[in-house]
């Protein structure tokens, strides 16, 4: 039995009957792939088992009894149906099947995954086959995006959509391995960013920005509520005279019911809202009568640090909830009242806090004991 190219074609020398040694021409492109599709035939002429074969072993084997004039057993004689190739999953259709998900179609930080997706596909390229993404590759995206200024919580993010689009897959039985998870994240820590931005400051920020954003900066500072949270809020989550607002499960990031006890001084700025109410929407918040997007929070934002000095390094929006958490722990509130206005889920709750539930009156008594004057603006940021 050998295995020779002659002509530039590779031809079969072998005995698979154990009867005579012929010659078979195949159609191969390489010596490895002639000796398997030689070894293939041999198991099944000398098994007679024929139905397992590949298309190019059975084209093979078809022209190998054709040549020799033996009879053609049944299961290669039978007329196979044409076989219509898979639709390749390409990074881009794992993204619409992800965004068309019921999870996503009402997911209240959908925009979110939007922008991680667009970024995806701009390192990886729309049409990547998902199948052909190794471990090596994920590797070279976290690179590839540190380097373009990227964070590494933001990578970790955009990797974490990715991941989703996987598992997804694999629950459809369409890949097997995630190699998103394979990878690991990018360390977080030489990132970190710590920041308080003080009441003065706050104000003096308020001072500078149009009402309606001034709105904003102080609901998230008095509240510690999320910019989304702001933008989404609606007149019938808003229990003014009980100063409490309730957010269901779909408005909040953590997906659970969530209650935020209102500060006195948030009630005149619910108050001003209410005169510029809309019968087109039920949203809180409004310029000229519709919902600011989250594109109009850059602007006013920059600018209010450019003119008051708070630019070197600049605080963020997401900074304010982050001073209310400060200023919870300076004031001494209770851990767990903190972290249910908060929303935070991170940690395994115990028996007695899982049967347990937080009254109102000690939402509004642990707010109004709460103190925002706790020292002066401090940033402390990693250098870029």
């Amino acid at each position: 039995m050998a295995v020779k190219k002659r002509g530039g074609s590779w031809f079969l020398y072998f005995d698979p009957f154990k009867h005579r040694q012929i010659g078979l021409k195949i159609d191969v492109s390489g010596k490895l792939e002639a000796k398997r599709v030689e070894a293939v035939l041999i198991q099944a002429c000398r098994t007679a088992n024929y139905y397992g074969l590949d298309p190019v072993s059975r084209e093979a084997c078809v022209r190998m009894f054709m040549n020799q004039g033996w009879k053609l057993p049944d299961p290669l004689g039978a007329v196979q149906e044409p076989t219509v190739p898979p639709e390749e999953l390409t990074l881009w259709k794992g993204a619409e099947m992800l965004l068309k998900s019921p999870e996503m179609r009402e997911h209240p930080y959908r925009w979110r995954y939007e922008a991680t997706l667009i970024h995806l596909a701009e390192v990886l390229g729309k049409n990547r086959a998902l199948g052909t993404l190794k471990v090596s590759d994920v590797k070279l995206y976290q690179h590839e995006r540190l380097r373009q200024g990227a964070k590494a919580g933001t990578v970790n993010k955009e990797l974490s959509t990715l991941s989703k689009i996987f598992q997804a897959l694999i629950e459809c039985e369409d890949l097997a391995t995630n190699p998103v998870r394979l990878a690991g994240r990018v360390r977080e820590t030489s990132g970190e960013r710590q920041a308080y931005l003080s009441l003065s400051d706050m104000l003096r920020i308020v001072a500078a920005t149009p009402p309606w954003f001034g709105a904003f900066v102080q609901v998230s500072y008095y509240t510690g509520m999320r910019r989304g949270e702001i933008l989404s809020l609606c007149w019938r989550q808003v229990k003014l005279a009980q100063r409490m607002i309730i957010l269901e499960p779909d408005s909040t990031k953590e997906r659970h019911w969530k209650r935020i006890p209102l500060r006195t001084e948030l009630i005149p700025v619910f108050e001003e809202a209410m005169h510029v109410r809309s019968l087109k929407t039920d949203r809180v918040f409004l310029i000229d009568g519709k919902s600011p997007s989250r594109e109009s929070f850059k602007n006013p934002w920059r600018k209010a640090c450019v003119r008051t000095g708070l630019n070197n390094p600049s605080p963020r929006f997401h900074d304010l909830r982050h001073s209310w958490k400060s200023n919870a722990l300076a004031s001494g509130m209770d851990p767990e009242i903190r972290q249910a206005i908060m929303g935070h889920q991170g940690r395994v709750k115990s028996v007695p806090e899982r049967y347990g539930r937080i009254m109102d009156v000690q939402l509004l008594a642990a707010i109004d004991a709460m103190s925002f004057d706790h020292g002066e603006t401090e940033i402390l940021a990693a250098a870029r």
